[in-house]
């Protein structure tokens, strides 16, 4: 048996959401402070990268409903806990932390969780209740002011059981130096961009709370002669919104901006796809409790647009940088738009110094991730 201190992660799956990359970021900065690490989740494509780094994984149903799977589940966990000597658990989502309470209950290791999105409201008693075991923890990680406030209020987490650690982005990955003229290239013929344009782009699932549809509403109201020399591509997975997409396309021929406004799904080289941004607009209706796909336009230096909601102040750097506006009043999102276009070379040069720098100090994922480590420590007496 390791003398280390042993914790264990549970995520529902490891696929390719943020909060996935939070547990394998987090996971691969404990193996390297010296921790052991152990990680149960229902797998997915990013398994592969803990291997890589040595880290035990437990595949396991965890995101079953199945009454009989979930029973299993925690015996099969209470014996994983017990077997390995495990000192702390760590749960990222409302099926985790679930499962990290009953283990608990039962073993006496502590847990705490990280609350990372504001899930929807629902009526249905079960899901409801999940969700309230993220915020069940000894210690409750989130990633904004906004969220502490949120949990504190909607949730009655104690402010004594809050620790806010933002989210981080791969500044090595996410650096304009290391995205080659060739990727640009190819991302931009993907996409059918052509040159001598003003590029706006957003990123993000698309659905009607990540207002998608502001955009387009602004972009009919810029005069032709400046909207004809730009264009607008909207990035972003619509497996589970067809229906919106199709409305998003209605309303763009409905406005005659459809020559003008490409609506694409997801892609391969988000780094690339960013770097051909001239702006990059987030326009969110609905607040959210961090804002990754920012953080990283900023991260390779791209100016932002960005609607004022949620935790997104936070977020940004300064009103020479970034301009932000009331998704309630499209005009100061036109307003915004102008602001970018009139943004010179000189200017723009140095906010991408302004941007990048900011992120590489304040949101790196080789400094971030560090802060939830010391939160084990804390937590098992080690500091």
């Amino acid at each position: 048996m390791s003398e280390n201190k042993h914790v264990l992660m549970i995520a529902s799956s490891l696929e390719r959401g943020f909060i996935d990359k939070n547990v394998i970021d987090i996971a691969i900065t404990l193996k390297k402070g010296g921790f052991d690490v152990s990680v149960i989740s229902a797998g997915g494509k990013m398994v592969k990268e803990l291997k890589k780094e040595g880290i035990n994984h437990y595949l396991l149903p965890v995101n079953s409903n199945d009454f009989f799977v979930v029973r299993r589940n925690i015996k099969k966990i209470t014996e994983i806990v017990k077997l390995n000597g495990i000192d702390l658990i760590h749960t990222f989502t409302p099926h985790s932390s679930f499962y990290g309470f009953k283990v608990s209950k039962i073993t006496k290791v502590p847990y705490i969780t990280s609350f990372l999105k504001i899930y929807n409201k629902t009526f249905w008693p079960f899901t409801k209740k999940r969700i309230n075991y993220l915020s069940k923890g000894k210690l409750v990680v989130v990633p904004s002011e906004y969220m502490a406030s949120f949990v504190q209020v909607t949730y009655k987490v104690p402010n004594d059981k809050i620790v806010i650690v933002p989210q981080w982005v791969d500044t090595d990955l996410f650096n304009s130096h290391n995205v080659s003229a060739e990727r640009i290239i190819s991302t931009a013929s993907d996409f059918r961009i052509p040159e001598d344009h003003f590029i706006i782009t957003t990123v993000g699932k698309l659905k009607k709370s990540r207002g998608q549809a502001l955009l387009i509403y602004a972009m009919a109201k810029l005069p032709p002669e400046i909207r004809n020399k730009m264009r607008c591509v909207i990035v972003g997975s619509f497996k589970e919104h067809k229906r919106y997409k199709s409305e998003l396309e209605n309303l763009a021929r409905k406005l005659d901006v459809e020559d003008i406004i490409h609506i694409a799904g997801e892609t391969s080289d988000i780094p690339a796809f960013l770097m051909l941004s001239d702006v990059y607009v987030a326009t969110n209706i609905e607040p959210k409790a961090s804002m990754v796909t920012m953080l990283e336009a900023e991260s390779l230096g791209r100016p932002i647009i960005a609607s004022n909601v949620g935790s997104t102040p936070e977020y940004v750097f300064d009103d020479t940088t970034c301009k932000m506006f009331d998704p309630k009043n499209v005009d100061e999102l036109v307003d915004a738009i102008v602001w970018s276009l009139k943004i010179t070379e000189e200017e723009r040069a140095e906010i991408s110094q302004k941007l990048s720098t900011n992120v590489r100090l304040n949101f790196a994922k080789n400094t971030i991730p560090q802060k939830i480590v010391n939160i084990y420590k804390y937590t098992l007496g080690l500091k």
